[in-house]
């Protein structure tokens, strides 16, 4: 993940001292590679062991990966565009090829977060599991009905409601054998923390898809978090890219799931589309 934008997006999370080391950051990229804990202390007022804790708190293990991470995040920067998803003066050429560059480079994103393992572990759970439930509501409950489609089509149990209320219940009649997936991007819609908290009370285990960030209170009661980067700049882009790369998680675990099985997945898809040509005019 872009180390600047993970310090911009944490930068609440900071203490005092810790925001004077982020400033720095954030406004002497290149300065900070040369220079050891002590001297960033003595640049920002606070101390070499400050300067520690912060590259630990940001998930590294040493000052020195943080300072790797933030280099390479200096050339990721300088590829980055500076796209407007809504400006008065774009051309219809640059919405066309501004959308596609956008997608772009939320999917890099995307797949560098994504952790293999953690990967397999969630299609491994979805694939045994007795009944699928869905939480989301929003942009993300677009997308929990997408993989709801999906999973419909190849005759896979689960079970995705519209209705706050009716995610609420259902997740309290939640079983043994039965998998949530939790799809929040901010990681504190209330609706569905609360789904969450009470499949926690069953033992009912919990993927969830939100963003890479700190204190993320669904990533935190879940037990397995397939991270997504911070990439909503303004309310202009409409939760467009976060969409984006949510989708895309969805269909990696979709083809996970199916991979081992195609014949017979093959068949069903063949089955429901026949099911609905009649319909077509």
């Amino acid at each position: 993940m872009n180390t600047l934008e993970y310090i911009k997006q944490s930068y609440e999370n900071f203490t005092d001292g810790e925001k004077l080391i982020a400033n720095y950051l954030l406004s002497n990229k290149e300065s900070i590679i040369n220079l050891s804990a002590k001297e960033i202390g003595d640049i920002t007022n606070t101390s070499a062991a400050t300067v520690v804790r912060f590259s630990k708190k940001l998930g590294f293990d040493s000052l020195n990966e943080m300072k790797l991470k933030l280099s390479m995040s200096l050339n990721d920067n300088e590829g980055t565009s500076n796209f407007e998803y809504l400006d008065k003066d774009l051309e219809t050429k640059d919405i066309i090829y501004g959308i596609k560059n956008s997608i772009d480079v939320v999917m890099e994103k995307t797949v560098k977060l994504i952790k293999e393992e953690e990967l397999e572990k969630a299609t491994d759970l979805l694939i045994g599991a007795k009944d699928i439930y869905i939480y989301s509501v929003g942009v993300s409950g677009l997308v929990g009905l997408d993989f709801y489609y999906k999973l419909s089509r190849i005759n896979k149990r689960c079970i995705a409601h519209t209705d706050t209320h009716l995610q609420v219940t259902s997740s309290a009649l939640m079983q043994s054998g039965d998998v949530a997936v939790a799809i929040s991007y901010s990681g504190s819609t209330r609706e569905v923390l609360k789904c969450v908290e009470n499949a926690k009370k069953l033992n009912v285990p919990v993927i969830s898809i939100t963003k890479a960030s700190m204190n993320n209170e669904l990533e935190n009661l879940s037990d397995i978090t397939l991270k997504i980067p911070f990439v909503e700049k303004s309310l202009r882009e409409g939760a467009m890219s976060s969409r984006i790369s949510q989708l895309a998680v969805i269909d990696m675990l979709f083809i996970g799931m199916v991979k081992n099985n195609l014949k017979e997945i093959e068949e069903k898809l063949i089955v429901t589309r026949k099911a609905v040509e009649e319909l077509k005019v």
